[in-house]
């Protein structure tokens, strides 16, 4: 059942300007595979997503609705139409669409850290370290990156397809074609049953574990967090490795120097005729990286046409 009607909406625009030599493309790249069928597409060009915040200063204590996305050229620009049931989304989104996009980091001292690294140049985008495709719903990321561990891509976002289909948060039939649910927040999946969408039992207590601790606040998902505290607090949790919690950081957070060294692309890239590197060898060569180890996670997934 729909939580809005199309009486309730609001509709504005906006443009966001974007850095120079920044890559649209390559964001699209990345972010289609991984795309959450019905809850965000990528169609020709135009990125497009509906959103469910928590918010207590509204009727129901949240505020839905959806987004576009669509890169101008000509002004070096994002050109985002937002619609949703409550005007306190507007600046909302613009702040999480920046950040999904990556614009307001400054790449110059990333670049300079990272570019005479030959291993990593191999997934320059350019000649230049590519931004971070981000998530814009840190919640909806954290999720994604519990369903990823030791799993394809492609089977982590049917997992995650199914969870937000069950919980049947449909959009009004206004939405753009194929944004048809809304992704459940951290209150509507507290109780919710995970049975039947083909997880794990171990896979459904972590989810649970980490949705009861975000419930209670033993953990957070605060971007301005210290690192080295939410690693603590994260891998202590149940479930939770340092895969998981480096993952988060990374793109769910945007934590410059998370850096998921077990991660199997990782290994695939710092291969030598085949063999993986010992993970005291992956974290020595890694030290020169830092502190943007996560950058340069991504050249090496890009390195190897991730």
């Amino acid at each position: 059942m729909s939580p809005l009607t199309d009486l309730d909406l609001h509709e504005t625009h906006f443009l966001l300007a974007c850095p120079v030599g920044f890559d649209y493309d390559f964001m699209l790249d990345f972010l289609h595979p991984r795309i959450i069928e019905g809850v965000e597409c990528v169609t020709q060009g135009k990125y497009a997503r509906s959103f469910r915040f928590e918010n207590p200063q509204t009727v129901d204590g949240y505020i839905n609705g959806y987004f576009e996305v669509e890169y101008q050229s000509a002004e070096n620009a994002l050109a985002v139409k937002v619609v949703c049931d409550d005007e306190l989304g507007f600046e909302i989104v613009q702040q999480r669409v920046r950040f999904m996009f990556d614009l307001d980091t400054d790449m110059q001292a990333i670049e300079h850290q990272l570019q005479a690294d030959s291993v990593l140049q191999r997934g320059f985008v350019d000649h230049r370290v590519p931004r971070m495709p981000k998530a814009f719903d840190a919640f909806e990321f954290c999720i994604r990156a519990i369903l990823g561990q030791q799993v394809s891509v492609k089977a982590a976002t049917t997992l995650a397809k199914r969870i937000a289909h069950s919980t049947q948060l449909t959009t009004p039939k206004s939405f753009p074609v194929g944004i048809d649910f809304f992704f459940p927040q951290c209150n509507d999946l507290l109780n919710h049953s995970f049975d039947g969408l083909g997880l794990t039992s171990s896979r459904i207590a972590t989810l649970q574990v980490v949705i009861g601790a975000l419930q209670n606040d033993e953990i957070s998902l605060d971007k301005a967090q210290v690192f080295e505290e939410f690693l603590t607090q994260w891998t202590a949790l149940k479930g939770v490795g340092p895969w998981t919690a480096n993952y988060l950081a990374m793109r769910g957070l945007g934590i410059q120097d998370s850096f998921p060294d077990k991660d199997l692309g990782v290994l695939k890239a710092l291969a030598i005729d085949g063999q993986y590197p010992a993970r005291k060898a992956v974290l020595e060569q890694a030290k020169a990286w830092q502190p943007y180890r996560a950058y340069a996670t991504l050249c090496l997934w890009n390195g190897l046409g991730h």
